[in-house]
């Protein structure tokens, strides 16, 4: 599967496809979603509850959690749209994010099933390479809950925090792991390029990517020879200032 930015497609192309009128709920309740997106989502809920075989308004529905951000709940409703009426669905282009949401779906139906950090995790990855932040942290919850003291699950479900503007929640999880692991290079890197590209602490930060330039040189052999000489010359020029 590629590492698409999946968020950002899927919202793309739910505007687009509404935009083109593809879909057009023939209900005459039915709000415009551009005036009133949260007040159009409550009534589409409650016309498609009403009649679910309207597939109009079902797209409409799904086209809306998705531009909200609701991501889970649109790829739900569309593997459910794709099971009452397959030819609707095969005919839109909604159909281009079937397979994602179906694959994605079903990874969240094991996690549920098996409960274990694996496939919590496998979930979480899997939103995280498509920029579905939200829907990571969810999961990467799910899994820390079972085992807490997972250093590769807090590194990650940092990031999702931080692309999610909880820089100060990113630096939480970055401050868990250091306490599991005093020598993690990754949790030193990430904490001084948040606290000062996020937060603004220079100060702080200075002293956080000063302490990962050292862990650098000194687990070099640990390190690809490209992805070493990556992070030690992005280091050097970010402890120079």
């Amino acid at each position: 599967m590629k590492k698409v930015r999946v968020f950002f497609y899927l919202a793309l192309l739910s505007f687009s496809m509404l935009r083109a009128g593809e879909s057009s709920c023939k209900e005459s309740s039915y709000l415009d979603f551009q005036k009133d997106k949260n007040q159009s989502e409550t009534v589409l809920r409650q016309l498609v509850q009403k009649n679910p075989k309207d597939m109009e308004c079902v797209l409409k529905l799904i086209h809306i959690y998705l531009k909200n951000g609701k991501v889970e709940k649109g790829l739900e409703l569309l593997v459910q749209a794709d099971k009452r009426d397959h030819e609707f669905i095969k005919n839109r282009k909604i159909h281009k994010i079937l397979k994602i949401a179906k694959y994605l779906i079903k990874l969240k139906k094991k996690a549920i099933k098996n409960n274990d950090v694996n496939s919590w995790n496998i979930l979480g990855a899997a939103y995280y390479k498509m920029g579905v932040f939200h829907e990571s942290i969810k999961a990467y919850n799910k899994s820390l809950q079972i085992n807490p003291d997972q250093i590769g699950a807090r590194l990650t479900l940092a990031l999702d925090f931080s692309r999610t503007n909880q820089a100060y929640r990113a630096i939480e999880e970055l401050t868990k792991v250091m306490s599991l692991d005093k020598n993690n290079f990754y949790a030193y890197y990430y904490a001084g390029k948040i606290l000062k590209y996020q937060i603004k602490d220079i100060k702080k930060a200075k002293a956080y990517l000063e302490k990962a330039k050292f862990l650098c040189q000194k687990q070099k052999k640990s390190f690809r020879p490209g992805i070493y000489k990556k992070y030690i010359k992005d280091l050097e020029i970010e402890t120079k200032k």
